[in-house]
């Protein structure tokens, strides 16, 4: 999209914060609630969503408790009642901008055609920040600034979008996440270097800073254990739920591993976890999509390569999603 758009959209969203809270499969019922709401009454029956794009998450222990109580017909109030955790993960979202207009940056960038992406940014809450203030003056020492983060909060992961008003549709670009590797890279690190027996109050020097030993590891298994699970989750329906709720756009595309590395111009460089763009869009009811999104073949490279490359597919969410 062009720079212009992308302001407008933030100057009109953007507010001082917004509070998002995540637990493990939560956008399955997320999911399921967007589809109850299109049918007559917000009623699905049970029957045409076994024949949906969403019958794979029928079979999820949360939604299959809830099905033992609805009869034959999925509703959404149901639905609301039962959109819960003990538990949740608490976040914040902020928005940004990624990329520029001019053809020179595209393949630096990885944008799928030239322009700008809107960046929706998962950013930890006060309880995560507290258990990393242990550590001392860390400035974002899991982040990398050549990454779409925030400059005012932690960003645990991100996902850029391009959208197309025309046509009512968006491209998720990627979803990606540092934090979390960097920290398991510094867990690796530290255990290699420092055997057992050394006292948790030694500091430890890494990339400028003096850590102490004992609550760094800490901190490090914590967020393994509390995050890794849930973040590309997390992020994905936050998202969808973004694309859908904020923008009204009805068909949300999402890139294959091979559209990727294609359209992104990405070659032979280090590519993302394969999982993120296989496993994740199909358990988000995503299927391969025969086309690709009219906007990005209004770009004239875009055009060449679907002519030479006919069998790359992109993912694709469809607004019924029938």
């Amino acid at each position: 999209m062009n720079r212009q758009l992308a302001d407008e959209i933030i100057a009109c969203l953007q507010g001082e914060r917004t509070v998002y809270s995540y637990y493990r499969d939560r956008y399955g019922i997320g999911l399921l609630r967007h589809y109850c709401r299109r049918q007559p009454g917000g009623r699905a029956p049970v029957a045409a969503l076994r024949r949906s794009a969403y019958a794979g998450l029928l079979e999820k222990p949360r939604i299959r408790a809830i099905l033992a109580n609805c009869g034959r017909a999925l509703d959404d109030a149901m639905l609301a009642i039962n959109d819960y955790d003990t538990d949740p993960s608490a976040f914040v979202l902020t928005l940004a901008t990624w990329g520029h207009e001019k053809h020179s940056d595209w393949r630096w960038q990885q944008t799928s055609r030239p322009g700008v992406n809107l960046v929706l940014q998962l950013n930890f809450s006060g309880e995560h920040d507290q258990h990393y203030h242990r550590l001392g003056q860390v400035d974002k020492l899991f982040n990398r600034y050549g990454h779409p983060v925030s400059r005012q909060r932690n960003t645990l992961a991100w996902a850029r979008i391009d959208i197309d008003w025309a046509s009512g549709s968006a491209l998720i670009e990627e979803i990606q996440n540092d934090w979390l590797r960097r920290a398991e890279n510094l867990e690796h690190w530290l255990l290699e270097r420092y055997p057992t027996g050394t006292a948790d109050t030694a500091l430890v020097s890494f990339r400028a800073c003096e850590l102490p030993l004992g609550p760094t590891l800490a901190y490090c298994r914590h967020i393994a254990a509390r995050y890794r699970p849930i973040w590309a989750e997390a992020v994905l329906w936050a998202a969808i739920t973004f694309i859908r709720e904020e923008l009204g756009l009805a068909t949300i595309y999402y890139h294959s591993e091979d559209s990727g590395r294609l359209l992104k111009l990405m070659g032979n460089r280090r590519l993302p976890p394969r999982s993120l763009y296989t496993d994740l869009p199909r358990r988000f009811c995503f299927r391969p999509a025969d086309d690709w999104p009219d906007f990005l073949l209004a770009d004239k490279t875009s055009r060449q390569l679907r002519r030479a490359h006919p069998n790359v597919r992109l993912f694709r969410l469809d607004d019924e999603a029938a």
